[in-house]
């Protein structure tokens, strides 16, 4: 009933433990691997091969394509929901017979997301952007996703290549006017980056430490995204244009390699301007 679709990047020599925290949870893994190298070997001595199938993508094709391709080999066996997860997150709290009955007993067609809580580091996360009461996005991992719904709007954008393939679908749920809703029972425990949180402003915030690649990504994708969306959500995009000057100035005060970076969201900016998008091309 449940297929899971988790997505690698060079992962650590853990995986196999990661895997383990929810593979009894769901009827098939679909492991799609976009490292250079084949990573097979780090967890399949661990698993039955009848419930756990490995692809290796050769490369990095990016977040939405490895998504897209564990999406479309569950729908081709059958499945209708599928977990998302990536390589940085295990379950704190899941029951598989909750999640059946979730699935099962859903009386609202509408809802098209399950999404758990997530805790990052020690803190649970709770920054989310909420409208019409409910968060507008939320990340990636830890979703449950209805399949049928996921083959109308399309899947996931690749062109974003990485950061906000997320958020984007998400909105694009909103647009086609359905909704995600919280599973409060089920714990996520996700590690952001190399995040670390400080006093900024008067108040916590969460500095991510991403690096300037990821920086790049995430100015491109998220100008692309707010310029998307920008007339089917006003919240959004104002408050993408306050994150995006708090993660600057964390960037100047609290991070490394500002100067790097700072180049990379104006390279973003200007990709984005361009309507070039993609992977990154280094040269």
């Amino acid at each position: 009933m449940l297929a899971a679709v988790v997505i690698l990047y060079n992962p650590h020599n853990s995986i196999g433990e990661i895997l383990s925290s929810y593979i009894d949870i769901v009827d098939m893994i679909y492991v799609i691997d976009n490292s250079e190298n084949f990573n097979e070997a780090l967890f399949s001595k661990s698993f039955d091969e009848s419930k756990c199938k490995y692809v290796s993508n050769g490369g990095n094709l990016g977040i939405a394509k490895a998504l897209n391709i564990g999406c479309q080999m569950a729908i081709s066996d059958g499945f209708k929901w599928v977990l998302t997860m990536d390589q940085d997150s295990s379950f704190v709290n899941f029951s598989k017979d909750k999640i059946e009955s979730i699935i099962t007993k859903n009386t609202d067609s509408k809802i098209a997301l399950y999404f758990p809580s997530y805790i990052i580091g020690e803190t649970t996360y709770d920054k989310f952007l909420v409208e019409d009461n409910e968060p507008l996005v939320v990340m990636t991992s830890g979703n449950i996703l209805d399949l049928n719904v996921y083959t109308l709007v399309k899947g996931f954008e690749e062109k974003l290549f990485i950061d906000y393939v997320d958020t984007d679908y998400c909105l694009k749920l909103k647009t086609f006017g359905f909704k995600i809703s919280h599973l409060s029972n089920f714990t996520l425990q996700h590690e952001l980056g190399n995040s670390r949180y400080v006093n900024f402003l008067y108040k916590k915030a969460l500095v991510t430490n991403h690096s300037h690649i990821r920086r790049y990504y995430i100015t491109r994708n998220r100008f692309y995204v707010m310029s998307k969306y920008r007339k089917k959500s006003k919240i959004f995009f104002r408050s993408e244009l306050k994150v995006f000057i708090n993660e600057f100035l964390k960037i100047l005060f609290f991070e490394p390699n500002k100067i790097l970076k700072i180049k990379s969201i104006f390279k973003g900016y200007s990709d984005f301007r361009a309507k070039k998008y993609g992977k990154l091309n280094y040269n």
